[in-house]
């Protein structure tokens, strides 16, 4: 799957990017998961890797430290019980271990994985077997828009492949309306993170690795507003309209200290990502976006 890099080499990149180890070694492990899924047919245009390890494919500084995210439906994964067989995965250096899944809402329309436990063999850096573990999120609610077909970045350098393996991601138009959501809906930190990094590489300029159509980005969020006020009414009962999810993210937001503390960026992007940062992004370049997009004539 990987070419599993020494010890050494991980405590390096480790202490270069100022992660902890068995943090580092976690996502080696997701890493592997990803492509054990790759090689079991799970991704295709309707079925993919979504949220915060797809964004890394656009340069996202943030590290995720425990969970994988993909969006799928019953034509490749049915019934969702069968996901655990495809998330199981075992070579001569590392076995990855699921749980059951479970629904994670009352339709059934997402499942959870956790703990995903892992032995990995290749490394001694983790010793903690609490620390031998993530979750895996699978949403059934369908996608509007095709996934993209990208390499597979990672955000250190452990020479873990010859070349990175192209593997289908969330559009990042569905991924902004996903995460607006997440963020209006439970107020969930990394999420609007997520968004203000979206708002800052998609802005036109040398620096642009998104290329966002904040017209389309509108469609989606709407579509998306739509499928979940269906599903979980009294959730979304607060936000009849796209109007209302952007009259609340433009709002100058509390963020919950504990979350914060849990959000981790890489070494080099962390004293520009503060929470002032994030905020300008948000109110002062993807709200405007949005809500200007939606005062063109059609």
């Amino acid at each position: 799957m990987i070419d599993y890099p020494t010890d050494r080499r991980v405590s390096a990149e480790a202490d270069r990017h100022d992660i902890p180890e068995p943090v580092l070694v976690r996502d080696l492990v997701r890493v592997v998961e990803v492509l054990n899924l790759k090689a079991k047919d799970f991704f295709s245009k309707r079925s993919v890797l979504a949220g915060s390890m797809a964004l890394r494919c656009f340069g996202s500084p943030r590290f995720t430290v425990y969970d994988a995210d993909f969006s799928t439906s019953s034509e490749t994964v049915s019934p969702p019980t069968v996901m655990k067989a495809k998330l199981a995965y075992s070579d001569d250096d590392l076995e990855i271990m699921p749980a059951e899944l479970v629904p994670h809402d009352a339709q059934g329309t997402s499942w959870q994985s956790a703990p995903i436990e892992f032995n990995p063999v290749f490394t001694s850096l983790i010793p903690n077997p609490d620390d031998r573990s993530f979750k895996a999120d699978v949403s059934f609610r369908g996608m509007l828009l095709d996934g993209l077909e990208v390499p597979f970045k990672v955000p250190y350098d452990l020479d873990i492949w010859p070349e990175s393996p192209a593997v289908y991601i969330m559009d990042p138009h569905e991924t902004l309306a996903e995460k607006i959501l997440g963020w209006c809906a439970h107020r969930q930190v990394k999420h609007y993170a997520d968004l203000a990094y979206v708002a800052l590489v998609s802005r036109p300029g040398g620096a642009q690795l998104i290329d966002l159509s904040y017209p389309r980005a509108r469609e989606v969020l709407d579509g998306k507003l739509a499928t979940m006020s269906r599903l979980q009414p009294d959730i979304y009962a607060a936000f009849p309209s796209i109007d209302a999810l952007l009259d609340d993210l433009a709002q100058r937001p509390q963020f919950s200290s504990t979350q914060w503390s849990r959000i981790m960026y890489l070494r080099d992007a962390r004293d520009r990502f503060t929470q002032a940062h994030l905020i300008a992004a948000v109110t002062g370049v993807l709200v405007p976006g949005l809500k200007g997009a939606g005062k063109q004539p059609t």
